[in-house]
């Protein structure tokens, strides 16, 4: 057909040209299963456009002109928005969004794209819409090196919708499910860590894990094992009644554990507090949670007191070296033979200081501990005074003493090495002192704290370990346990007794499911698994900001006691204190034994 046309007109090889390859783009432009070519086609050819539409005419393959759906007079000047681009069918150049952004906003180089518009965090609208709907891909409409466009008007995207639509296509919700769809679905396709502990396998030589460099968006997926412990987990956090919010933490660092480790193998105590080290992780619940089902490895961590207790004894000289550690051992009960430990506080507290007295006599020349006379412990002991004088000497004789005992040493020149110091005799506090005090108490069982060392003369230790079994309100007693003595009853007052009865009330009350033994309790400890007592701060703290202490209250409750009478056994039996205590108070009550003042 264009031959004919071309012979018609009498053109040459270059109308021959165009004409055939503008013939082949819109052949091209026909649906798969039509054979003719639409009108509205041959609009959009570059050029020959008139000429193509009479040779398909001409040759039947032209389709008839549909009629339009809208008249060309309602779609003139109507298109996209000139800042967002969106398709808003309207005539404005700016949609009503991107009017209401412009509101208060600056204007500015956008980071992302570079236009200059107005801006909120560096970015346009357009991108702060592209940035939040692409952050989690999951339709997969992030294209590479360009923008998806959307919908202007009713249709627009939005961050913030209102209550109505909230539940909608549009809002801050479908963001949400977005994100867990895409979070959901990038642990679906995690593989399982290959570090995995497996059970019964040996260790060849301990390494403390790095969990510095952890990232929590690429956790491994979770074994069927170490599922059914992070399930079994929760629902124990649920049954005790505490709030998934507030022990979101504990649930993270068991989630990472189980994760790299797995949940087959027993966990590190060692791992689990050198994770809870990270903010927003803890540790505390958890081991609470394992040890009790014996999955929970030994901690391989040194004591910080016994650390600086062997560094003290490697930095010894030569052959004091291996005896230093020795002592360490009979200290902390692991010598030849058993003993009661120490606390690791005052093994550090007695290495500290023989130190220096060690170092003294190697510089004296003396290169061995049998050497060692009662003079030179003296000639040690003679530049100290009173309290510094009466701990070395304590130190001096504690390491002899363990020497002798591991057949180190024939002789302890240490034993019967005294030291002469003041005895301060108890005193009374002033009245004004304590007036008031019970009303200026925050709580009760800062009241009941104050009332156990003011009236009964109890210290901070033995009501740190009251037992709530031993309170019996009926008889109104309560048992004194302490080790070694025998067990002290203590009768009620009223005061007390109406104390007692408020504090019980109120631990159930706060605290129903607590199964911790103790009397007293804070929040911490009465959720704790491991059932632990109180802390010392929790019973002084609140005395302290009065300006009161607990061993003076119970200091001045006895000598007041020993003023009315001089019977020892009195004191005794009212308070449980042993003999040489109850003659010291009788002593400081009456110190010229009762009769009047010779002044």
């Amino acid at each position: 057909m264009l031959e004919e046309m071309a012979t018609e007109r009498g053109v040459g090889e270059t109308w021959r040209f165009h004409t055939s390859e503008g013939l082949r783009l819109a052949l091209a432009s026909r649906p798969p299963d039509e054979r003719l070519v639409r009108p509205e086609a041959l609009v959009d050819l570059p050029q020959m456009g008139p000429t193509l539409h009479a040779a398909l005419k001409r040759a039947g393959m032209l389709a008839p002109l549909r009629p339009r759906l809208v008249p060309f007079w309602m779609s003139a000047d109507v298109g996209n928005c000139r800042e967002c681009l969106a398709w808003t069918n309207e005539r404005d150049q700016r949609c009503a969004s991107c009017q209401n952004w412009a509101i208060g906003r600056p204007t500015g180089p956008c980071h992302r794209c570079g236009r200059k518009l107005p801006l909120r965090d560096d970015h346009r609208r357009s991108c702060v819409l592209l940035i939040a709907e692409t952050e989690y891909d999951v339709d997969g409409i992030l294209l590479d090196g360009g923008d998806q466009l959307w919908f202007g008007g009713p249709f627009a995207l939005h961050l913030i919708c209102t209550r109505a639509r909230e539940g909608g296509l549009y809002g801050r919700r479908r963001l949400q499910i977005k994100r867990r769809e895409a979070v959901a679905a990038s642990r679906a396709a995690r593989p399982v860590s290959v570090h995995l502990a497996r059970p019964g396998q040996l260790e060849l030589f301990h390494l403390a894990r790095d969990w510095n460099r952890l990232d929590e968006r690429r956790l491994p997926a979770l074994t069927p094992a170490a599922k059914e412990v992070l399930d079994g987990f929760v629902t124990h956090i649920r049954a005790r009644g505490w709030t998934m919010q507030a022990l979101g933490p504990s649930i993270r660092t068991l989630r990472v554990l189980l994760a790299y480790l797995g949940g087959e193998a027993p966990l590190l105590e060692e791992d689990v507090r050198l994770l809870a080290r990270r903010s927003c992780f803890s540790g505390a619940r958890v081991i609470n949670y394992w040890r009790p089902t014996g999955r929970l490895g030994p901690n391989h961590r040194a004591n910080a007191y016994l650390a600086r207790a062997r560094r003290a004894a490697d930095d010894a000289q030569g052959p004091f070296r291996p005896l230093v550690h020795r002592w360490i051992d009979v200290l902390c009960g692991q010598a030849s033979q058993p003993s009661w430990p120490l606390a690791p506080s005052m093994v550090s507290s007695h290495v500290r200081l023989a130190a220096p007295v060690l170092c003294a006599w190697y510089a004296d020349g003396v290169i061995d501990l049998r050497a060692i006379t009662r003079e030179d412990i003296g000639a040690a002991l003679q530049p100290k005074r009173g309290q510094a004088a009466s701990s070395l000497a304590t130190a001096l004789r504690s390491l002899f003493r363990a020497l002798k005992r591991e057949r180190l040493i024939f002789r302890d020149p240490a034993r019967g090495v005294s030291t002469t110091s003041a005895v301060t005799l108890p005193g009374p506090l002033p009245d004004d002192r304590l007036r008031g005090t019970l009303d200026r108490m925050p709580s009760v069982r800062h009241q009941l704290t104050f009332v156990l060392a003011a009236v009964h003369a109890l210290s901070g230790h033995d009501q740190r370990h009251l037992l709530l079994d031993d309170l019996d309100l009926s008889r109104g007693t309560l048992l004194v346990r302490r080790r070694d003595k025998p067990v002290h009853t203590l009768y009620l007052d009223d005061l007390t007794f109406r104390l007692a009865r408020r504090w019980r009330a109120e631990r159930h009350r706060r605290w129903p499911t607590s199964t911790n033994p103790y009397l007293l309790v804070t929040v911490c400890t009465a959720v704790d698994d491991t059932h632990p007592a109180v802390s010392p701060q929790a019973i002084t703290k609140s005395l302290r900001r009065l300006g009161l202490q607990v061993g003076r209250l119970r200091m001045d409750r006895i000598l007041d006691e020993a003023k009315h009478t001089a019977d020892p056994v009195h004191l005794i039996r009212l308070f449980g204190l042993s003999p040489y205590t109850a003659r010291q108070y009788v002593r400081a009550a009456h110190p010229y034994g009762g009769g009047p003042s010779p002044l």
